[in-house]
Protein backbone atom coordinates (compact mmCIF):
# COMPACT_ATOMS: atom_id res chain seq x y z
CA UNK A 1 0.00 0.00 0.00
CA UNK A 2 1.22 3.50 -0.76
CA UNK A 3 1.22 5.72 2.33
CA UNK A 4 1.97 9.44 2.58
CA UNK A 5 3.41 10.38 5.98
CA UNK A 6 3.52 14.09 6.77
CA UNK A 7 6.04 15.09 9.42
CA UNK A 8 7.88 11.86 8.67
CA UNK A 9 11.28 13.38 9.45
CA UNK A 10 10.23 14.27 13.00
CA UNK A 11 10.30 12.41 16.30
CA UNK A 12 7.07 10.39 16.08
CA UNK A 13 6.56 10.55 12.33
CA UNK A 14 9.95 9.04 11.53
CA UNK A 15 9.18 6.00 13.68
CA UNK A 16 5.81 5.63 11.96
CA UNK A 17 7.40 5.87 8.51
CA UNK A 18 10.08 3.38 9.55
CA UNK A 19 7.45 0.86 10.68
CA UNK A 20 5.57 1.23 7.40
CA UNK A 21 8.74 0.61 5.38
CA UNK A 22 9.57 -2.42 7.51
CA UNK A 23 6.08 -3.78 6.82
CA UNK A 24 6.69 -3.54 3.08
CA UNK A 25 4.61 -0.46 2.27
CA UNK A 26 5.51 2.18 -0.32
CA UNK A 27 6.17 5.29 1.80
CA UNK A 28 6.36 8.93 0.78
CA UNK A 29 7.42 11.39 3.49
CA UNK A 30 6.41 15.06 3.32
CA UNK A 31 8.31 17.31 5.72
CA UNK A 32 9.50 20.93 5.52
CA UNK A 33 12.48 20.05 7.78
CA UNK A 34 11.77 23.06 10.00
CA UNK A 35 12.15 20.77 13.00
CA UNK A 36 12.44 17.34 11.42
CA UNK A 37 15.80 15.96 10.37
CA UNK A 38 16.60 14.57 6.96
CA UNK A 39 18.67 11.69 8.36
CA UNK A 40 15.64 10.47 10.33
CA UNK A 41 13.71 9.66 7.16
CA UNK A 42 14.04 5.86 6.90
CA UNK A 43 15.85 4.22 4.03
CA UNK A 44 13.32 3.05 1.51
CA UNK A 45 11.05 6.09 1.93
CA UNK A 46 11.04 9.02 -0.47
CA UNK A 47 11.26 12.53 0.95
CA UNK A 48 9.37 15.50 -0.47
CA UNK A 49 10.53 18.67 1.29
CA UNK A 50 7.41 20.82 1.46
CA UNK A 51 5.22 22.74 3.90
CA UNK A 52 1.76 21.18 4.29
CA UNK A 53 0.27 24.63 3.65
CA UNK A 54 1.85 24.80 0.21
CA UNK A 55 -0.81 24.51 -2.55
CA UNK A 56 1.62 22.28 -4.47
CA UNK A 57 0.94 19.53 -1.92
CA UNK A 58 -2.10 18.68 -4.03
CA UNK A 59 0.22 17.86 -6.93
CA UNK A 60 2.05 15.43 -4.65
CA UNK A 61 -1.25 13.65 -3.96
CA UNK A 62 -2.12 13.66 -7.66
CA UNK A 63 1.25 12.15 -8.60
CA UNK A 64 1.54 9.61 -5.78
CA UNK A 65 -2.12 8.71 -5.23
CA UNK A 66 -1.62 7.34 -1.69
CA UNK A 67 -4.23 5.01 -0.24
CA UNK A 68 -3.58 6.38 3.25
CA UNK A 69 -2.60 9.79 4.61
CA UNK A 70 -0.83 9.66 7.96
CA UNK A 71 -0.82 13.26 9.22
CA UNK A 72 1.86 13.98 11.82
CA UNK A 73 3.03 17.40 10.63
CA UNK A 74 2.03 20.17 13.06
CA UNK A 75 2.84 23.26 15.02
CA UNK A 76 3.21 21.46 18.34
CA UNK A 77 4.48 24.16 20.73
CA UNK A 78 1.71 25.04 23.18
CA UNK A 79 3.49 28.21 24.30
CA UNK A 80 3.87 29.40 20.73
CA UNK A 81 0.19 28.74 20.11
CA UNK A 82 -0.63 31.11 22.97
CA UNK A 83 1.79 33.76 21.76
CA UNK A 84 0.73 33.45 18.11
CA UNK A 85 -2.63 31.67 17.76
CA UNK A 86 -2.92 32.75 14.13
CA UNK A 87 0.22 30.85 13.19
CA UNK A 88 -0.97 27.81 15.12
CA UNK A 89 -4.32 27.81 13.29
CA UNK A 90 -2.62 28.42 9.94
CA UNK A 91 -0.43 25.35 10.25
CA UNK A 92 -2.66 22.96 12.18
CA UNK A 93 -6.07 23.77 10.71
CA UNK A 94 -5.48 25.29 7.27
CA UNK A 95 -2.57 22.92 6.71
CA UNK A 96 -4.83 19.96 7.43
CA UNK A 97 -7.53 21.30 5.11
CA UNK A 98 -4.96 21.64 2.34
CA UNK A 99 -4.01 18.00 2.83
CA UNK A 100 -7.63 16.84 2.96
CA UNK A 101 -8.44 18.61 -0.28
CA UNK A 102 -5.44 16.98 -1.93
CA UNK A 103 -6.43 13.60 -0.54
CA UNK A 104 -10.04 13.97 -1.64
CA UNK A 105 -9.10 14.93 -5.19
CA UNK A 106 -6.59 12.07 -5.49
CA UNK A 107 -9.00 9.42 -4.23
CA UNK A 108 -7.24 8.76 -0.93
CA UNK A 109 -9.74 6.90 1.23
CA UNK A 110 -8.25 6.90 4.74
CA UNK A 111 -6.58 9.37 7.11
CA UNK A 112 -4.74 8.62 10.33
CA UNK A 113 -4.42 11.87 12.30
CA UNK A 114 -2.11 12.66 15.21
CA UNK A 115 -4.29 14.57 17.67
CA UNK A 116 -3.55 15.41 21.32
CA UNK A 117 -4.57 13.73 24.57
CA UNK A 118 -3.78 16.34 27.20
CA UNK A 119 -4.40 19.51 25.17
CA UNK A 120 -7.66 18.37 23.61
CA UNK A 121 -9.27 17.48 26.94
CA UNK A 122 -8.13 20.61 28.78
CA UNK A 123 -8.51 20.66 32.55
CA UNK A 124 -9.74 17.21 33.49
CA UNK A 125 -12.55 16.56 35.95
CA UNK A 126 -11.47 12.99 36.64
CA UNK A 127 -8.29 10.92 36.43
CA UNK A 128 -7.58 9.03 34.34
CA UNK A 129 -9.72 10.67 31.66
CA UNK A 130 -11.77 8.22 29.63
CA UNK A 131 -12.38 8.76 25.94
CA UNK A 132 -15.89 9.98 26.76
CA UNK A 133 -14.52 12.79 28.96
CA UNK A 134 -15.66 16.21 27.76
CA UNK A 135 -13.34 18.07 25.41
CA UNK A 136 -12.70 21.61 26.62
CA UNK A 137 -9.24 22.68 25.39
CA UNK A 138 -7.77 25.73 27.11
CA UNK A 139 -4.98 26.52 24.64
CA UNK A 140 -5.05 27.47 20.95
CA UNK A 141 -3.05 24.32 20.24
CA UNK A 142 -5.70 22.17 21.90
CA UNK A 143 -8.43 24.03 20.03
CA UNK A 144 -6.69 23.46 16.70
CA UNK A 145 -6.40 19.73 17.37
CA UNK A 146 -10.04 19.48 18.37
CA UNK A 147 -11.09 21.53 15.33
CA UNK A 148 -9.06 19.17 13.14
CA UNK A 149 -11.00 16.19 14.48
CA UNK A 150 -14.26 17.99 13.69
CA UNK A 151 -13.09 18.71 10.14
CA UNK A 152 -12.21 15.06 9.70
CA UNK A 153 -15.71 14.13 10.80
CA UNK A 154 -17.08 16.63 8.31
CA UNK A 155 -15.04 15.17 5.43
CA UNK A 156 -16.15 11.68 6.46
CA UNK A 157 -19.80 12.71 6.26
CA UNK A 158 -19.47 14.67 3.02
CA UNK A 159 -16.94 12.63 1.04
CA UNK A 160 -16.65 9.23 2.71
CA UNK A 161 -13.07 9.86 3.86
CA UNK A 162 -12.51 7.35 6.67
CA UNK A 163 -10.34 8.45 9.58
CA UNK A 164 -8.85 7.57 12.93
CA UNK A 165 -7.61 10.28 15.34
CA UNK A 166 -4.88 9.24 17.75
CA UNK A 167 -4.99 11.35 20.93
CA UNK A 168 -1.41 10.97 22.03
CA UNK A 169 -0.57 11.62 25.66
CA UNK A 170 3.01 12.20 26.91
CA UNK A 171 4.94 10.47 24.15
CA UNK A 172 8.67 9.99 24.67
CA UNK A 173 11.49 7.92 23.27
CA UNK A 174 14.39 7.84 20.82
CA UNK A 175 14.79 10.84 18.48
CA UNK A 176 12.86 13.17 20.76
CA UNK A 177 14.47 16.59 21.02
CA UNK A 178 15.12 17.33 24.72
CA UNK A 179 15.92 20.95 23.92
CA UNK A 180 12.45 21.91 22.71
CA UNK A 181 9.20 22.85 24.48
CA UNK A 182 7.62 19.44 24.11
CA UNK A 183 8.75 16.29 25.84
CA UNK A 184 8.72 16.69 29.61
CA UNK A 185 10.15 13.19 30.04
CA UNK A 186 13.05 13.83 27.65
CA UNK A 187 13.77 17.24 29.17
CA UNK A 188 13.75 15.94 32.74
CA UNK A 189 15.81 12.87 31.84
CA UNK A 190 18.48 15.01 30.18
CA UNK A 191 18.70 17.20 33.27
CA UNK A 192 19.09 14.16 35.52
CA UNK A 193 21.78 12.68 33.26
CA UNK A 194 23.65 15.98 33.48
CA UNK A 195 23.43 15.96 37.27
CA UNK A 196 20.85 18.77 37.28
CA UNK A 197 17.47 18.99 38.95
CA UNK A 198 14.40 18.84 36.72
CA UNK A 199 12.07 21.82 36.94
CA UNK A 200 8.67 21.07 38.47
CA UNK A 201 6.16 23.91 38.52
CA UNK A 202 3.55 24.00 41.28
CA UNK A 203 3.42 21.65 44.25
CA UNK A 204 4.48 18.51 42.39
CA UNK A 205 1.15 16.79 42.84
CA UNK A 206 -0.11 17.47 39.33
CA UNK A 207 -1.35 14.51 37.33
CA UNK A 208 -1.72 14.31 33.59
CA UNK A 209 -2.93 10.99 32.35
CA UNK A 210 -5.48 9.48 30.02
CA UNK A 211 -6.83 5.96 29.88
CA UNK A 212 -4.80 5.25 26.77
CA UNK A 213 -2.25 6.93 24.55
CA UNK A 214 -4.37 5.83 21.61
CA UNK A 215 -7.91 7.08 21.28
CA UNK A 216 -9.99 6.00 18.35
CA UNK A 217 -12.61 8.39 17.07
CA UNK A 218 -16.10 7.06 17.43
CA UNK A 219 -15.18 5.24 20.66
CA UNK A 220 -14.37 2.07 18.74
CA UNK A 221 -11.26 0.61 17.15
CA UNK A 222 -12.89 0.62 13.72
CA UNK A 223 -12.44 3.21 11.04
CA UNK A 224 -15.04 5.96 11.00
CA UNK A 225 -16.99 5.25 7.82
CA UNK A 226 -19.33 7.52 5.97
CA UNK A 227 -23.02 6.65 5.82
CA UNK A 228 -24.08 5.00 2.59
CA UNK A 229 -25.90 8.13 1.41
CA UNK A 230 -22.69 10.16 1.59
CA UNK A 231 -20.56 7.87 -0.53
Amino acid sequence: MKILVTGGAGFIGSHVAEAYVAAGHDVVVVDDLSSGKRHQVPQGARLVQMDIRDPRIRDVFADEKPALLNQHAAQMDVRRSVADPGFDADVNILGLLNLLEGARAAGTRRVLFASSGGAAYGEQDEFPATETHKLEPVSPYGVSKRASELYLGCYRAMYGLEYVAMRYANVYGPRQDPHGEAGVVAISTLRLLNGERPTINGDGKQTRTTSSSRTWCGRTSRWRRAPTSAR
